[in-house]
């Protein structure tokens, strides 16, 4: 989007995200701010193995999804199928040939400027994205994983005479879904769907991050292979103290459990801390940060996550308040 079409402004368009930044040396925990997570019972999934799909089955999906004709697909190394349009380049397709993720939006053009689209409420919205996705072969195989995690959209404000802020409008609705395995949600960037939704159900957007699992490899850790909640704690503070240096304290409000998908092989179980840090600076205010930790001593795969650029984008656009784009090739 150009600043020149009156300086739309995205304030809400955020995809989940776990952030691992962190500290430790002086360590302030509040007692009794965190839950006790049971590891019991702690398992491990492998993934599907993925057929390759052709750049010939990517095209005539693309074709499908966006409603034109035989739309000229290019390839780059990484076996990235990619449709971008000369003339809008708010018109985009691209797909994963190894995986099958996707993504792609339509032309965003007629949400520019003064339109005030007519948007679904919630629940409709829901209803909508759920019977496009099926639509379009898009839902997970087990569609009983797929959780409404979050409900955003885009909204804009313009400015008057470059003097003085217009009407805020809705422009659209961006409803994210995550996945949850045996009753705990999976984190990480992959195993997650985002939708957006226009002017009378229109979905102008999607993003799909998705692999089976094959549950038959579920497997349970033995209690030796496991960290404690304490043992946790340690790692943590390692983390911490590696993040942010030795200096910084941080305070522990709460942990989790959950499952990690880093578009690895393996789906894996993790802590999952929620933290007030402070760097111990008199210009920088405390700030809240997830960090993630193994819950097995011995992971097939890292954790660390991949923070995806376009939700880096996304967050600043929203505490900033900084002109962006809406969902776009680039994401």
């Amino acid at each position: 989007m150009k600043t020149t079409n009156k300086m739309l402004r995205i304030i809400i368009l955020l995809l989940p995200v776990i952030f691992i930044f962190s500290c430790q040396s002086k360590n302030k925990v509040k007692p009794g701010t965190t839950n006790q997570t049971d590891t019991a019972k702690v398992f491990t999934y492998t993934f599907d193995i993925q057929k390759e799909i052709s750049a010939e089955s990517a095209g005539r999906i693309a074709a499908e999804i966006m409603d034109a004709g035989n739309l000229k697909l290019m390839v780059n190394d990484q076996k990235i199928a990619y449709y971008s349009s000369p003339d809008d380049a708010s018109v985009y397709f691209e797909q994963d040939l190894n995986t099958g993720n996707l993504s792609f939006s339509k032309s965003m053009r007629k949400y520019y400027g003064k339109a005030v689209p007519k948007l679904p409420t919630a629940d409709e919205a829901d209803k909508l994205a759920r019977e496009y996705l099926k639509k379009f072969n898009l839902l997970p195989a087990k569609e009983e994983e797929l959780k409404l995690v979050h409900k955003g959209g885009l909204r804009a404000s313009s400015v008057i005479d470059g003097k003085k802020g217009g009407p805020v409008v809705d422009k659209m609705v961006t409803l994210t879904y995550g996945r949850f395995i045996d009753g705990v949600p999976v984190i990480g960037p992959g195993s997650k769907m985002l939708v957006n939704i226009g002017n009378e159900g229109e979905i102008t957007g999607a993003i799909k991050r998705w692999r089976e699992i094959n549950m038959s490899s579920k497997t349970q850790a033995k209690p030796e292979e496991v960290f404690t909640q304490k043992e946790a704690e340690t790692e943590l503070q390692k983390l911490m103290a590696t993040e942010f240096g030795r200096e910084a304290t941080y305070e522990v409000k709460s942990s989790s459990k959950a499952y990690y998908d880093g578009n690895g092989k393996t789906l894996q179980p993790v802590f999952v801390f929620e933290t007030k840090v402070s760097l111990g600076k008199e210009n920088v205010a405390p700030f809240d940060y997830l960090a993630i930790v193994n819950v097995l001593k011995n992971p097939a795969e890292s954790v660390r996550p991949i923070i995806d650029e376009r939700a880096i984008r996304n967050v600043k656009a929203a505490k900033d308040i900084k002109p962006t784009r809406p969902l776009d090739k680039e994401d």
